[in-house]
């Protein structure tokens, strides 16, 4: 009961004593002398405080980010209509994080911020002058070993044959290297997408590479993306590129080559998780199938909290004609990541396979509900409500995934039909030109929709008037 009374009572003294000692210091000095001593502490403070702010915020910026970027110069005709420069930036790193939360990953995404709190304080004026933030940002950078990216740019329009271009032009620094320079005639929504996706594949090109697979479908620009983050400059990203390359080259039935990119995977990093996700598919694309559900496992058990890993459990399953357990699988994705728009389609096929469409319907109808920017699954509610017998319903969610992705062919040609459907000929012939265009010059669609396409050229070809 007593065994502290000697401490507290000491530590109390103490603090009596400091009071004493203070008072008698404070009796003893003159006013004048009491402001001067005041003065000197104000002084202190405000040359102190807005360092040590400057330091948090530039360390935290570096640490968290990477990148920030600087309000975007915007024309008169954007302020015109509510994009004012912090608005426009703003817009542009809504579209990013969009992206950022579309990626499936197991690579950390890069965050970018912008810079409006850095400027706020370079112009805060201490007794000494002007906060020197460059130099805190230099000798914290120099610290770190990391430095800190800063983006900046302008939105400039033009007008041609009655069309009104806009075009958004972004610069590095320190180098003032050109990153991205995007142009369209679609109006600023489409300018931002664009320029995001564009940023993106250059401060972030395996995460780029991933959403072009994953969720645009892109092989070629994934493909590409990939090899530009295993040819140097990104080191972090080394070992998930070889890892999505490994995925593509499983796609494609190139299993040797995609066993041998998910061990160079693995021999940078043992304890990399994810190499057994990708050396599974690899060996399932080699006819190993018992393999490749043994290394499925292993995955889930190395890291039982990773959606990717039940993910490639649940497909593993699913080639083996296990579909109720694969089901399971995916259900499990989607307990750990209800955004994982892999899951809910695999789900829904899995359903399919076994002739349960009106779950298989449930899903989709869930996915779009939680995930409504993802194309894929608007296109696939889409697709679901036509195939019930409900073309006018359908006609909502195609045109959303044909906003959200104008330029994938496959959406096109739903589009197309949808609007035919509804009577909007002059709008679905403008489509199926553009089908026709594309696919004279090379571009491929899958046999399921072959048919589809030829129906629409034969529709266009009788209406020569419209081509």
């Amino acid at each position: 009961m007593f065994s502290n009374y000697k401490p507290r009572a000491v530590a109390a003294k103490q603090r009596g004593s400091v009071r004493k000692y203070l008072r008698s210091h404070v009796e003893k000095r003159t006013f004048g002398e009491l402001i001067v001593i005041g003065k000197g502490v104000a002084l202190t403070l405000l040359t102190v405080v807005p360092t040590v702010l400057a330091i948090i915020v530039v360390t935290n910026a570096i640490h968290d980010n990477g990148v920030v970027m600087t309000y975007l110069r915007v024309p008169q005709s954007f302020e015109a209509i509510g994009f004012s420069s912090e608005t426009a930036t703003q817009q542009l790193l809504d579209e990013i994080s969009a992206l950022n939360s579309k990626s499936l990953a197991a690579k950390p995404t890069t965050k970018v911020g912008d810079t409006h709190i850095l400027e706020a304080l370079s112009s805060v004026e201490t007794p000494a002058g002007s906060l020197d933030l460059k130099s805190v940002q230099s000798l914290i950078q120099r610290v770190l070993g990391k430095t800190l990216i800063q983006i900046s740019g302008e939105i400039t329009t033009r007008k041609e044959d009655d069309r009104e271009f806009t075009r958004l032009r972004l610069r590095q620094t320190p180098g003032r290297e050109v990153l991205i320079d995007v142009e369209t005639s679609q109006g600023p929504q489409d300018l931002f997408k664009k320029a995001a996706l564009n940023l993106l594949e250059h401060i972030d090109p395996e995460i780029a590479a991933g959403i072009y697979w994953r969720e645009y479908r892109d092989e070629e620009n994934a493909w590409r993306l990939t090899a530009i983050a295993l040819a140097g400059g990104y080191p972090d990203a080394e070992k998930y590129a070889l890892n999505l390359k490994s995925f593509i080259l499983a796609a494609r039935g190139q299993a040797d080559e995609a066993l041998k990119a998910s061990d160079q995977a693995r021999a940078i990093d043992p304890h990399f998780v994810q190499a057994e996700y990708s050396r599974a598919l690899a060996l399932l694309a080699a006819g190993r199938k018992d393999e490749a559900l043994t290394t499925a496992n292993l995955g889930v058990e190395r890291d039982p909290t990773s959606a990717n890993g039940y993910n490639t459990l649940g497909f593993i399953l699913g080639a083996l004609g296990r579909n109720e357990e694969a089901i399971v699988a995916f259900k499990e994705v989607l307990r750990l990541n209800r955004s994982h728009v892999v899951a809910y389609r695999r789900l829904a096929s899995t359903y399919g396979i076994l002739g349960r469409s009106k779950e298989a319907s449930e899903v989709i109808f869930n996915g779009v509900a939680l995930v409504p920017q993802s194309a894929l699954l608007q296109f696939d509610y889409a697709e679901d409500l036509r195939k019930n017998g409900r073309p006018h319903a359908a006609i909502g969610p195609m045109r959303k995934a044909y906003d959200l992705q104008p330029d994938n062919l496959t959406f096109i040609i739903g589009l197309a039909e949808a609007e035919l459907s509804e009577g909007h000929e002059t709008e679905a012939l403008r489509l199926a030109s553009i089908v026709k265009s594309r696919l004279r010059s090379g571009e491929k669609v899958g046999p399921n929709f072959k048919t589809r396409s030829d129906a629409l050229i034969s529709r266009l070809e009788t209406k020569p008037a419209l081509e």
